[in-house]
């Protein structure tokens, strides 16, 4: 208490000392207690031992899916532990904690699951008869958005305890146990939904291919579906290595005008019984990490809808090679010479055509060995590996025949620079193969070929150090590993079951 004796001045100084006071005081015993707990961290949690962790330095050419597999964890597990905002700008000598110790779950307990196109993770969780807090940690996930097309996440196993009807399932949805009578038209129709939903909610390419057995999950206003008028994306494969094809398949409730991007590219579709489809080529040196793939579709009243979705793009393997030019051609690796062969083969490899020409497999181009593969990065009379090999080459002897890889349009017959003389053909949906260093041209602008149909013989002509045909192959205007076409592959191409919707 002040006395009433007390000067103005002397009051003032009282109270701020009384106050200053209480600050030393505050301060000392948040500071004892900070030191507390700095001392004694083990008390807080000694029933459970401290987990432990890896750091990682990031070396050159590393990426963090593939660091992620080298750990046997998820890249989002890693991104969450160092709050790298885009798993795709990791650099050189970045220190990674690599999470430990997370929770052991049985792989007896759980199975591998590929996200696709339009899933959300309540959908999948309705799939797996769980919840979607429970995926979320499973996987380690710090927010259900943020799932992506390709990505591969575990999912509990359901338990198989009905033999029959319908089971209810959380968040608005149910299964359905396929008996031995039954098609999906008929389960559809049973439970006032499409064929179309069933398809989209089952992630099934043939209706027709359904089992007595078989869990069918009925979809609820929830149900993770894509907005109309989409019905169906599928993309595959997932994830897209370098140098790959990514083939897109939509289906959508009506006749629609659809375009896309990925990459900064336009993606472009053709269009078969109902079914649009699109191929992409992904580039050899597109950086390792995920890609938003946007689609639109506007239907007949110009109403415009639009969807987007993760992409994987995975690290490939390729060789080097060092490439010895004779003297007497060193003229052909001047900047005109490129630049010539350049505006000349981008103007025939971004043709796009609507109809489709081509099938699976290719035919061989040529007979005779591979002397050199796609992707390979290559040195020209000992400079840097700055350029990569964009076809495959065959050795063979002048005047081998050479074959059209599948039916087409030829676009173009010229004698090129570095390509020597050389013949481009265009398939289809924007897949086009060319053929370079050849003796002979046996076809023309315009004409119609078939798959197998001889148009040219193999030579020695342009940038080539010895008789050989290079062979090319371009979808969507970038060049992608020929070798991949000659053999069959699994990929949503039409088929008669794309059709049958009845089953």
């Amino acid at each position: 208490m002040i006395s009433s004796g007390t000067s103005v001045l002397e009051t003032g100084y009282i109270l701020e000392s009384k106050l200053v006071y209480k600050r030393i005081v505050l301060t000392l015993m948040l500071l004892l207690a900070f030191v507390a707990v700095q001392a004694h961290p083990v008390h807080a949690q000694s029933s459970d031992p401290p987990h432990e962790s890896t750091v990682h330095v990031v070396q050159r050419g590393e990426t963090l899916f593939a660091i992620a597999e080298r750990y046997g964890m998820t890249a989002n597990a890693i991104t969450h532990a160092n709050g790298i905002p885009d798993p795709r700008q990791i650099y050189v000598g970045q220190r990674l904690v690599i999470p430990g110790n997370r929770e052991d779950i049985s792989a007896m307990e759980t199975t591998p699951y590929v996200v696709q196109a339009g899933d959300t993770l309540a959908s999948i969780a309705r799939r797996y008869h769980t919840t979607w807090q429970t995926l979320l940690q499973i996987n380690a996930l710090l927010t259900p958005n943020v799932i992506y097309a390709g990505q591969v996440i575990q999912a509990p196993l359901p338990t198989l305890t009905d033999t029959g009807a319908t089971r209810s399932l959380p968040s608005d949805g149910a299964t359905y146990v396929v008996h031995p009578d039954d098609t999906l038209l008929r389960i559809a129709l049973r439970h006032t939904v499409s064929p179309w939903q069933l398809m989209t909610a089952n992630h099934l390419t043939n209706p027709a291919l359904i089992h007595a057995g078989q869990e069918i999950v009925i979809p609820g206003k929830d149900g993770g579906l894509l907005p109309e008028p989409f019905n169906l994306v599928e993309v595959q494969p997932l994830p897209i290595t370098q140098g790959s094809v990514l083939v897109i398949a939509v289906r959508t409730t009506e006749a629609v005008e659809l375009t896309g991007s990925l990459l900064d590219q336009t993606v472009r579709f053709g269009e078969e019984d109902g079914v649009y489809y699109a191929l992409t080529g992904i580039h050899v040196f597109t950086q390792p990490g995920i890609y938003d793939l946007h689609l639109t579709a506007v239907d007949g009243h110009g109403r415009e809808t639009s969807i987007s979705t993760g992409i994987v793009v995975e690290e490939g393997r390729f060789h080097y090679e060092r490439i010895d030019v004779p003297a007497n051609r060193n003229n052909l690796l001047a900047p005109e010479a490129i630049a010539y062969d350049r505006v000349r083969l981008d103007a025939a490899r971004n043709t796009f055509s609507t109809e489709r020409h081509w099938t699976i497999p290719f035919h061989r181009p040529c007979v005779g060995s591979i002397s050199a593969y796609f992707g390979a990065r290559r040195s020209y009379n000992g400079g840097p590996y700055t350029s990569y090999h964009s076809g495959v080459d065959y050795r063979a002897p002048g005047g081998t025949p050479v074959h059209a890889a599948a039916g087409g349009v030829v676009v173009l017959a010229e004698h090129l620079a570095l390509w020597g003389k050389a013949v481009v053909v265009d398939h289809g949906w924007g897949v086009l193969t060319g053929y370079a260093h050849l003796s002979e041209i046996d076809v023309e602008v315009g004409q119609q070929v078939s798959r197998g149909e001889i148009i040219a013989k193999v030579g020695n002509t342009g940038l080539s150090t010895g008789s050989h045909l290079h062979w090319e192959t371009w979808v969507g205007g970038t060049s992608v590993n020929g070798l991949q076409w000659l053999e069959e592959f699994s990929l949503p191409w039409p088929e008669p079951g794309w059709k049958a919707l009845g089953g």
